[in-house]
């Protein structure tokens, strides 16, 4: 499709694939006259969308499978990863410190201004 767009296009128009089909026709299908063969290639394309072939996937085996393994860590480490694999982002790398001006583990906090008589 390079020589059907322009030279700074990253993308090509209906009427640029139009032409470009006209070019690869001829290639496709060698047995048959220009016509024909244009024919030909506007029946294989009708109807379909593009698709990614030979796309990349991701892969969870080998090294990635072992780091995000959380039985194999010790420490401060094993906090990074919750029992699926998944990190935890920044509230497994650091402690994050509860401001609230409550004493740590107490169960009714925010509960002051309910109990108190105005």
């Amino acid at each position: 499709f390079c020589s059907c767009r322009g030279k700074t296009a990253r993308v090509i128009n209906y009427e640029e694939f139009k032409k470009a089909l006209e070019e690869l026709a001829p290639k496709r299908f060698k047995d048959k006259s220009k016509e024909e063969a244009y024919e030909a290639i506007c029946q294989l394309v009708a109807g379909k969308e593009p698709i990614n072939v030979g796309v990349t996937k991701a892969k969870t085996v080998g090294a990635v499978e072992r780091l995000t393994d959380t039985s194999k860590y010790t420490g401060s480490h094993k906090e990074r990863f919750d029992e699926s694999g998944k990190g935890k982002g920044k509230s497994g790398r650091e402690n994050i410190v509860d401001t609230s001006g409550y004493v740590s583990a107490y169960k009714n906090a925010g509960t002051y201004d309910s109990k108190v008589k105005k």
